[in-house]
């Protein structure tokens, strides 16, 4: 009886925990997981590891400057934000981090041109040590996914230059210990076309934050 009882308690506690955990667009992770150890670059060619993410809150993207779409309207989405935080004097101490997948043509260079465009303060980061088969242990971290398909005719050449990128939509939210606290999911509208909007994003990450405190 009293192992039951014992049970059934751990049971109506983890049941609580689990319930009073905000319901947002994404997954919430109540035990924040540890990233494991990785190093990078960022626009400005300034090496960037698991320090430069502590004592901060991230919010980090992922793709290339030469998307069409999703890319820009997500970079864009995530500039309103920053704008609405400031203008609600709601944890305003948010910094944005693009990613590229895409790191033979997104040149740091090119990271530090392009990223101005929405906001001054992003910052870019790429992996010069990236490769198709072995993959980023930054992106591994994170569950990145992604797919660079070689063109086959010259044709494809024109339209996509030598490779075509693919990728996911998934926004991720690092604590100031460096680790994964949330994912955010976009919204699907019509025909599956993948988006994010400032209003919706802003009530999860305002949801989170209130959460941790």
């Amino acid at each position: 009886m009293l192992c039951l009882a014992a049970i059934y308690s751990v049971y109506t506690v983890f049941q609580h925990n689990r319930e009073r955990l905000p319901l947002i667009n994404g997954v919430i992770i109540p035990e924040a997981k540890a990233l494991g150890k990785f190093s990078i670059i960022d626009h400005n060619d300034r090496p960037f590891s698991n320090q430069q993410l502590v004592g901060k809150w991230h919010l980090l993207t992922y793709g290339y400057t030469n998307c069409p779409d999703v890319c820009p309207m997500t970079l864009n989405v995530l500039a309103q934000l920053k704008q609405k935080l400031k203008s609600e004097n709601k944890f305003d101490d948010l910094e944005v981090l693009f990613y590229s997948i895409d790191p033979e043509r997104d040149t740091t260079k090119r990271l530090a041109e392009y990223l101005p465009f929405f906001d001054d303060d992003f910052l870019g980061l790429t992996n010069p040590k990236f490769s198709v088969e072995k993959g980023s242990i930054f992106e591994k971290n994170l569950g990145m996914i992604s797919v660079l398909t070689q063109s086959k005719d010259q044709q494809e050449i024109e339209a996509y230059g030598k490779y075509r990128v693919s990728h996911g939509y998934m926004l991720y939210l690092i604590n100031p210990d460096g680790a994964l606290q949330a994912v955010f999911r976009p919204t699907k509208g019509v025909a599956s076309v993948s988006f994010y909007t400032v209003e919706t994003l802003y009530q999860d990450y305002i949801l989170v934050r209130d959460y941790f405190g």
